[in-house]
């Protein structure tokens, strides 16, 4: 008898938890805050009527049901989330505000029995059978009210399911097709259940663009050694030449300092505060200049000297030299760390073109023999990549490139170079250098199949077609002349800031 109390009693609580209005926390202040004294503030509009929170709306409802959601997935409910709830809610609401325009245009009206066949598992007893007392204990009030909400969710599936169908289906076993919804012919469905069913696999080796060799940084950094001297330097500048000129006469005649027109005047453009150059290597100085010729008038600058009005890239800019210059040593770690991140930043093709000529290297070395005698001369690994259909950006309805750790076919499902080479080739065939992000890889084509679509793919395919036109429909709907989103304006200024 206790258990079936507990029943009726979980049952009831649930048939109240569909037709009334409970919110917790920011929810109940909020309904204060836009239905008081302040009157209806309006979240945004559909077909130019307001979407306000007041009990029983579909928006109040949306806000309710997602609140629970986050609270039941463990989240907390702060002000960020709420803001993402009323979004959520907000979005909800135009859907259902479209989708009941549209129905009660077409006519329809949920029947008496529909509604009862929907009402019928709100008072099954714990077996599933139907329990009259059950039913009777339930106020005539709050059935109406669930009345109320079945026609509504009635409304709703009876649009969803004419757009996009519905389990229900027409005809038996194989031959059967969706009453409802858009059609999508068979030839259509094959078609895409066909896209990923050649699959094609591959060895592949690959050389790290990181594994630049620190000589080879250094051989650069001697050659170009005095890219890397610095410079004690104070920089002046101005948007306009002809002021540039007439500081430039005012600083050579003593009627202002250099630190007092720093002060005044200048722009703070790759200098501290009080107008150090902070960025002080001979190329990072040369970088800022509209023209490379214009560093030796710097570089050469005796102490406590000024340069003529020089162009930069931030304006008009007087040099003053403030102490001695330092000359690079490849030898010393500042310097070759210098050099090295130089080097990747702005060398980048020259660190191509290392791993290229390895790797051409290696194509040779693996045509002349075998592949993987190659890789083992060459000190890479090779990596078996299993086989994979040519799916473009990894779309849901085939197939996907499995990268494993292969870093260097992380992103390759989106490499057209890469993908074009792969699914030209044939058989034991070895590519030329591919670059692939950071890397520079090699592959030959060890096998190729064809496999017949199976009946999880072909289903895979036909949910796929479903969903994408649910997702565009409810795109094209958000994005409607008809809708005005003030959801983070009223949010954040009308309630967040009281």
């Amino acid at each position: 008898m206790k258990n079936k109390m507990l029943w009726v009693g979980s049952v009831i609580i649930l048939i109240l938890s569909v037709i009334c209005f409970v919110v917790f926390g920011v929810g109940t202040e909020l309904i204060r805050a836009f239905t008081g004294d302040a009157g209806k503030i309006s979240f945004g509009k559909y077909n130019g009527k307001d979407i306000v929170l007041e009990p029983g709306t579909d928006f109040a409802n949306a806000v309710q049901n997602y609140q629970n959601y986050y609270q039941n997935q463990g989240q907390q409910l702060d002000q960020s989330a709420y803001f993402y709830i009323y979004n959520y809610a907000f979005n909800a609401a135009v859907q259902s505000m479209a989708y009941k325009e549209a129905v009660k245009e077409s006519g329809y009206k949920p029947s008496g029995k529909a509604i009862s066949r929907t009402m019928l598992p709100y008072f099954l007893d714990s077996e599933g059978k139907y329990d009259p007392k059950l039913y009777n204990q339930v106020s005539a009030k709050d059935k109406e009210s669930l009345k109320a909400n079945i026609s509504r969710q009635l409304v709703w599936e009876r649009f969803n399911s004419d757009l996009f169908g519905s389990a229900n289906k027409l005809g038996k076993d194989e031959e059967a097709y969706a009453l409802y919804g858009i059609k999508s012919s068979q030839k259509e469905i094959d078609f895409l259940s066909s896209i990923g069913a050649e699959k094609r696999s591959f060895d592949i080796v690959s050389f790290d663009k990181a594994d630049y060799p620190e000589s080879e940084i250094k051989a650069y950094g001697v050659k170009n050694i005095s890219l890397f001297n610095t410079y004690s330097l104070s920089m002046l500048t101005v948007k306009e030449e002809a002021q540039a000129k007439k500081l430039l006469g005012q600083l050579t005649n003593g009627e202002i300092t250099f630190e007092d027109a720093i002060t005044e005047y200048s722009e703070k453009y790759y200098t501290d505060g009080d107008g150090k150059v902070t960025s002080n290597f001979a190329y990072q100085i040369k970088e800022n200049l509209e023209n490379d010729s214009d560093l030796e008038k710097i570089t050469s600058l005796a102490k406590d000297s000024l340069s003529e009005v020089i162009k930069t890239n931030t304006g008009y800019s007087i040099y003053k030299c403030t102490g001695d210059s330092t000359e690079a040593n490849i030898e010393e770690s500042a310097t070759f760390d210098a050099v090295k991140n130089y080097v990747n930043t702005n060398e980048k093709a020259m660190i191509d073109e290392y791993f290229t000529t390895k790797a051409k290297a290696f194509v040779e070395s693996a045509k002349a023999g075998t592949f993987d005698k190659a890789a083992k001369e060459s000190g890479v690994e090779v990596v078996s990549v299993p086989a994979f259909p040519l799916n473009y950006g990894d779309v849901s309805i085939a197939d996907t490139l499995s990268s494993g750790d292969v870093k260097a076919l992380a992103n390759a499902s989106t490499n057209e170079d890469f993908l074009k080479t792969a699914f030209t080739m044939k058989l034991q065939d070895i590519s030329e250098p591919l670059t692939l992000g950071n890397y520079v890889s090699v592959i030959t084509l060890t096998g190729i199949q064809n496999d017949k679509a199976t009946d999880e793919q072909v289903k895979k395919v036909r949910d796929s077609i479903s969903d994408y036109d649910e997702n565009e429909a409810q795109t094209t709907l958000l994005q409607s002349k008809k809708v005005v989103n003030n959801v983070a304006d009223t949010y954040f200024n009308k309630y967040i800031s009281r």
